[in-house]
């Protein structure tokens, strides 16, 4: 497959890295001839300096040899305009898709968009992503990498084993007799590597362990780790800032959620333009920066602090700050630099959150075959965990788990039946149409996935 991305900021290079090592072709376009110059450099991939609404510069990177084109670009008029010249002019190119922000474009919500603007295949709302992702985090109550899938009872989280952990050096099949619930160990990151893990897979210090439970067995799966879980009765919650982030999340909260909201943002006309929009939630002129504040509103009894303000900066001060003054949980919105995820974590920030990373996981979705219904990455895009509807076509169908040689290449952690039943499956479960099945592969393992399931 060869794939055109135009921009090769932050987004397009980390789509970039995660496309090549599927072996596809990707060639940049960008108006920087310093990105451009980067992109050669870090990546295995040819990019073209000029501008992406120049039907010119389009075909010299290679338009027209190109099956799928994705603008990535910080300015939604050039991911718009460009894409929709792509599908004007080039109809050998099979799939558009553009980042977009701005709601302007989008009708009167902040979602995607289900009518196609221009013809574009698939548009993605960055600020939207982030959104969804931490509303995961909030509603799950676990504060780590957490993930939800959109039609089942499971989610997924992460687990550090620390050196003092009492798990090191048990084997897998040990740590999870610990669990009475529904429960699956579908990945490791040791050394920067993701690993399937097996029963006699032993645990080391250090290890990033990945976890998909029943959402019910939440608590009792906490409480054998030794984690921590705040109670999902919140009281109060913060958002610092009024941003397109945080317009996008409060959109998306319940009236009951909205009421324990409370907004500071420092600028008079956007705290009002907030206050006529979401008239339930309190919202608050200030500077998170001013102790006064704190000492006023009682700022540290809070549940929780979510920073959302444009300066990654600021967000990570501040989710760090609010933890030592006795904030519960923290999180901080990670907008223009990915690197700072690790970072954060070193501040005592319970979920940082990276709009990088979750606009790429939703493009990738957009790219893989039409069964998948959400897609999301762990391990800095290293392990993938999919949410597969079975259809009629599906090879194995009628077939016992234990017949489907899926050793060293994926783990099914999580079936739903269609009459709402869910459970981690055994070698004896039989793949049947219209079930659910949350499955798990490292990234060089991606094509037999989608090939598995096309």
């Amino acid at each position: 497959m060869k794939v055109l991305i135009i921009g090769a900021g932050r987004r397009g290079l980390r789509l970039a890295r995660h496309l090549i090592e599927e072996k596809k072709s990707v060639t940049f376009l960008d108006i920087s001839s310093d990105r451009c110059q980067s992109a050669i450099s870090k990546l295995d991939c040819l990019a073209v300096c000029g501008s992406a609404t120049n039907i010119d510069r389009l075909i010299e990177a290679g338009v027209e040899e190109s099956d799928v084109a994705i603008a990535v670009t910080d300015s939604d008029e050039v991911n718009l305009v460009s894409c929709g010249l792509i599908v004007a002019n080039f109809p050998n190119v099979k799939k558009t898709v553009a980042a977009i922000r701005s709601i302007s474009y989008l009708s009167n919500n902040d979602d995607e968009h289900t009518t196609s603007i221009l013809g574009i295949s698939d548009i993605v709302n960055p600020d939207s992503e982030a959104a969804k992702r931490i509303i995961d985090v909030v509603r799950s109550g676990l504060y780590h990498d957490t993930i939800t899938f959109p039609d089942t009872d499971f989610l997924l989280f992460t687990l550090h084993i620390s050196r003092k952990s009492p798990y090191v050096g048990k084997t897998l099949a040990q740590f999870r007799t610990l669990f009475t619930g529904n429960i699956a160990v579908t990945g490791i990151y040791r050394k920067g590597k993701a690993i399937l893990p097996f029963g006699d897979t032993v645990i080391k210090h250090g290890d990033e362990i990945a976890i998909i439970c029943d959402s019910d067995d939440t608590l009792s799966v906490f409480n054998v780790t030794g984690s921590p879980v705040v109670s999902k009765k919140i009281s109060r919650v913060i958002l610092v800032g009024g941003t397109r982030v945080t317009r996008a999340l409060i959109t998306r909260l319940t009236p009951e959620e909205k009421n324990v909201i409370t907004l500071i943002e420092k600028d008079p006309a956007t705290a009002e333009d907030f206050s006529k929009l979401f008239p339930d939630i309190l919202v608050i002129n200030g500077s998170i920066t001013d102790e006064s504040l704190w000492d006023d509103e009682n700022l540290e009894d809070s549940d929780i602090l979510i920073s959302l303000t444009e300066n990654d900066e600021l967000n990570i001060i501040t989710a760090s700050y609010a933890k030592k003054l006795g904030v519960k949980r923290s999180i901080a919105l990670i907008k223009t630099n990915p690197n700072y995820i690790s970072l954060a974590r070193q501040f005592d920030i319970d979920a940082p959150i990276s709009t990088t990373e979750s606009t790429v996981d939703t493009i990738v979705k957009h790219l893989r075959s039409g069964s998948i219904m959400s897609l999301h990455t762990l391990f800095d895009g290293n392990l993938e965990v999919y949410e597969y509807k079975i259809n009629s076509n599906f090879e194995y169908l009628g077939k016992a788990l234990k017949e489907v040689n899926l050793r060293g290449k994926a783990i099914i952690a999580g079936v739903k039946r269609s009459n709402g039943e869910s459970f981690v499956p055994d070698g004896n479960y039989v793949f049947s149409e219209n079930d659910t099945v949350l499955l798990c592969s490292t990234h060089d393992k991606s094509e037999y996935v989608q090939e598995l399931f096309k």
